[in-house]
Parts: C-alpha cells; sequence; structure tokens
C-alpha cells in the first residue's frame, strides 16, 4: 500500500482515534499505578513509607520506558529510511553514509534518553546504579520485543539491528573501569526490575493488540515504527499525568507524625532533602 507522508499524518492524526488511544494509555498508566500503591501499601504499614516506595516504582517504570523508547525511536527512523522508497538527493547522501549515520541515530539516542529523565521528568528518587541496572532491564525488554518481532510476527527485516542494539545497550551500563563485582552488583539489581518490565511489555501489548485490531496503526508501516509510536503516546501521558500522585499523596504525607522514617537504601538524597524542608515548616 502505497501512502504519501500527509496520507500517514491525516491517519494517525484522527481526532477520534487520538482520542480513544489515549485514553486507553491513561488508563493503563492509572492501572499501573492502582498496583505500585497496593504493593507499596502492602510492604510497609507508614504511609510516608508507602509514598516512598510507590514514587521510586514509578521512576523505575518511567526509566525504563524512556530507554526503550529511544532505542526504538532511532530503529524505526532509520528502518523508514533504509527501506522505504528512496528519492531525492538526500537519499543518495543516505545511501552512501547510512552507517555513519546509524553512529550518529544511536548518540542521539542517548542524548534522547537523559532528556526524558532529566528535564522533561526529573527522576530525582533513583540512583546511578539502579537507573544503569533499568537500562539493563531494557535490553532484555528489547530483546523481548526483537523476539517478538522475529518469531511470532516473523519479519526478519530488523536482523540487521540487533548487532548495533547490543553494542549499544551493552555500552550504557559497562564503563571501562567497571569490575567483575559491580557488573554482578548491576545484575543482581536489575533483577528486581523484572516485574516492572513485564508490566511495561503488558502496557505496550495491550496497546498494539487494540491498534493492531482497529487498523489505527497501519502493519505495512513497519512493526518497529508502530511500537516507537506507542512509546510516544505512552511518554506524553506519563507527561501529563506523572504530577498527579505527587498532589494526591503530599496530603497524606503531612498528615503524619513528621517523623522522619529510616533512610531505605534506594531513596534519593534529594528525596531526603525534601523531607528535612517540611519538618522545619512544621
Amino acid at each position: 500500500m502505497n501512502m504519501s507522508f500527509q496520507d500517514y499524518l491525516a491517519h494517525y492524526l484522527n481526532p477520534s482515534d487520538v482520542i480513544i488511544f489515549s485514553l486507553i494509555a491513561v488508563g493503563l498508566l492509572v492501572a499501573v499505578y492502582i498496583i505500585f500503591y497496593l504493593y507499596s501499601k502492602g510492604k510497609f504499614k507508614n504511609p510516608q513509607r508507602v509514598n516512598e516506595e510507590f514514587f521510586f516504582l514509578s521512576e523505575r517504570f518511567y526509566e525504563l520506558i524512556f530507554s526503550g523508547g529511544s532505542i526504538i525511536g532511532f530503529m524505526a527512523v532509520y528502518f523508514y529510511l533504509d527501506f522505504f522508497d528512496h528519492s531525492g538527493p538526500f537519499f543518495v547522501f543516505w545511501d552512501k553514509y547510512s552507517d555513519y549515520l546509524l553512529l550518529l541515530f544511536m548518540v542521539i539516542s542517548i542524548v534522547l534518553n537523559s532528556f526524558l529523565d532529566h528535564v522533561l521528568i526529573r527522576l530525582k528518587r533513583i540512583h546511578r546504579e539502579e537507573m544503569a541496572s533499568i537500562r539493563l532491564i531494557g535490553m532484555l525488554y528489547m530483546i523481548l520485543i526483537f523476539g517478538y518481532i522475529k518469531f511470532i510476527y516473523e519479519d526478519n527485516n530488523y536482523d540487521m539491528f540487533i548487532a548495533y542494539f547490543l553494542t549499544l545497550m551493552i555500552g550504557r551500563f559497562v564503563y571501562f573501569d567497571a569490575s567483575f563485582k559491580d557488573f554482578l552488583s548491576c545484575i543482581k539489581l536489575a533483577a528486581a526490575n523484572i516485574p516492572i518490565m513485564i508490566m511495561g511489555l503488558t502496557y505496550l501489548g495491550i496497546m498494539c493488540l487494540y491498534g493492531y485490531n482497529t487498523g489505527y496503526l497501519l502493519k505495512h508501516n513497519g512493526v518497529i515504527t508502530n511500537i516507537f509510536f506507542v512509546h510516544v503516546y505512552i511518554i506524553v501521558v506519563i507527561f501529563l499525568l506523572h504530577f498527579i500522585p505527587e498532589i494526591l499523596l503530599r496530603n497524606k504525607k503531612k498528615k503524619g507524625n513528621g517523623k522522619r522514617p529510616h533512610k531505605d537504601m534506594h531513596l534519593d538524597e534529594a528525596f531526603d532533602e525534601d523531607i528535612d524542608l517540611e519538618m522545619m515548616d512544621l
């Protein structure tokens, strides 16, 4: 099926489809929040600790989506440029330097990830080591997505990306001065994020299932392109809703006894400072 860019734009920006797809994304994110809150409430009795655990889990989920979305984004752009019909002087340049441009896209994806978790939504409750472990799980997240595309969807067009992807993801959590002990520690931290990865894949799967069944996601447009498109929806919804739990739980936090909880190993110092300021206000 041949469609122009204007046709694609008109299809994906159809108001009724955008509203329905957005509402599904909102509903699923609310479900994620509810699961995190119920888990936190079952784990701790102190309301303050419940709130801390909830926000800690939420930020780990955000980072997983940001990491996966950033990688899928550069792959979607590369796929679109490399596999669709070529015409014009740009594609002459593309055919000659595509390998170098792929490396550039990889760097851009890293910058985009940093923009999402430091600027768009500043993640202040997870440490650097925890963020690295989540990105390691993001590697498994991507491998499972590629496994679905290759063995279930039976599409071999993305085999060329696997080597680039593995190189990039390994480079994002392994440093030149990292020891084997550091690597094992990262693996141990990463294992705790597997349930969050399952939730992310379920979130993604439900939206893709709806999109393909209704025709909103076009199969001929490339599976990886559609998966990135769904990530864009999820990221936008996170940006719009992430402050709501902060507002709702802030009142509960103020109703506490004002005692500072024991410091948990995963709490960020910036969050501790916030607690101190609130105690001073009291």
